[in-house]
């Protein structure tokens, strides 16, 4: 049964309190609480009892990552199998950290070679240029500006019968208190043999 008041000419609907739907809602929501919200014996909301709950954190499922394939062209320490260690010896006192040489189709080798040394940085560039200056090979200036505290270029260029070969090679030096890095890279003729 509905009761219809009207109140500053308004009608509002009013559930009559002995009506089933009335009740039936009240009942459901008295139910759904006392069920949520019942607390477990520890005085927490949890239904769950002690022994069911986690003591530590879940491990988390890991797969171990492949190792990546190891470059047969380069070395980390040493010289790389095929450098021209002739054109690029590390100068004296100096430490090979890495170095790589990878053929290429048209009969040159692209190198790479770091270095640390105490030497001073004049010293680091006379010593890598000496024996490029014996092979002739000619000093240029870079025309990249770049954050190192020395860099400079290489070249050689051989007339042959295929056309001319050009090498290159760039020589970087970053100068780090007591010690200097030193980075060479560049495309030089294969080694004979």
């Amino acid at each position: 049964m509905r009761v219809i008041a009207r109140q500053a000419g308004t009608a509002t609907r009013r559930a009559h309190p002995g009506t089933p739907g009335a009740a039936a809602l009240v009942v459901l929501l008295v139910g759904v609480l006392a069920v949520g919200c019942t607390p477990a014996p520890s005085g927490r909301l949890d239904t769950r009892s002690g022994a069911d709950l986690p003591t530590t954190a879940p491990e988390p499922e890991t797969s171990a990552a492949p190792m990546p394939d190891y470059d047969p062209a380069t070395a980390v320490g040493d010289y790389a199998e095929g450098f021209p260690t002739d054109l690029l010896a590390a100068p004296e006192g100096a430490t090979v950290v890495a170095s790589s040489a990878r053929p290429q189709e048209n009969g040159t080798t692209q190198v790479s070679l770091n270095l640390s040394t105490p030497a001073t940085v004049e010293d680091v560039l006379a010593q890598v240029g000496a024996p490029l200056a014996v092979a002739g090979f000619t000093e240029t200036a870079p025309s990249v500006i770049t954050g190192l505290s020395a860099q400079t270029a290489w070249t050689r260029r051989t007339e042959r019968e295929e056309g001319p070969l050009v090498e290159t090679l760039l020589v970087g030096v970053l100068d780090e208190d007591d010690r200097r890095l030193v980075s060479i890279s560049g495309t030089v003729a294969a080694p004979a043999g």
